[in-house]
């Protein structure tokens, strides 16, 4: 059954990323058993993993329904992180010095060796480092107004659901620019490090976009199409 549900998990996922599913569709238990041919019990459990997420929502009056994020949601997300996290950048760089730098390396070495080893949990682990990597750079910035701005941005679902679906090129490009962060902090240059920053939040949109168009249609071996935009 663990096998069952975990598949169930991973389809559903991207699916939802994807955006197969359009934001709000009811995700039922019953339809989706019938079209994976598969009892209910493993997409209950695949369904629960998927709130757990943030992919979906559960309420008792209206059931599990994709987390409704729209293409505009996704875009002001990325936007306005590019000039709040570009801002914060260019403050760790004036005031964090070399302890920032070392402690954003120490988090770029473990990513690496995360991305090394791979394994089933890769993502979540990836996904928890890079929020750590953000968050020491907003709390180098030493900006109470701009740490309550962007607390919330950096865990939003949208952010999270990226690493759910890059390759492994773009996971060591994302590497390769918090690496150059840190550098630009090590050396103490603001302008640098707020350019790379945005560069970094600018291609890290462009690609969550293009993945999600690649991400639509993918199907169970044997199970027919799913619909574009509802489950009801």
């Amino acid at each position: 059954m663990a096998v069952a549900s975990d598949k169930a998990y991973e389809l559903l996922k991207q699916r939802v990323i994807a955006g197969t599913y359009a934001p709000g569709a009811q995700l039922k238990e019953e339809h989706i058993a019938r079209e994976l041919d598969i009892s209910r019990t493993p997409i209950r459990a695949a369904l629960k993993r998927l709130v757990q997420d943030g992919l979906a929502t559960a309420d008792a009056g209206r059931g599990v329904r994709v987390s409704e994020w729209t293409e505009f949601d996704i875009r002001e997300t990325y936007e306005l992180r590019g000039l709040l996290e570009g801002h914060a950048a260019e403050l760790a760089a004036r005031r964090g010095g070399a302890e920032l730098a070392d402690r954003l390396d120490e988090l770029n070495a473990r990513m690496e060796k995360v991305l090394r080893t791979g394994g089933s949990s890769m993502a979540e682990q990836l996904q928890e480092i890079n929020a750590q990597f953000h968050r020491a750079i907003l709390e180098a910035s030493g900006s109470p107004r701009l740490r309550a701005m962007l607390a919330g941005v950096i865990d939003m679902p949208i952010v999270i659901r990226s690493y759910f679906i890059s390759t492994a090129d773009d996971l060591h490009q994302s590497l390769h620019h918090h690496r150059d962060l840190a550098g630009a902090i090590r050396i103490g240059d603001p302008e640098l490090a707020r350019q790379v920053m945005q560069l970094h939040l600018k291609v890290a949109a462009h690609r969550f976009q293009l993945r999600r168009t690649q991400f639509t249609g993918i199907q169970w071996p044997g199970a027919t199409p799913a619909r574009r935009r509802t489950t009801e």
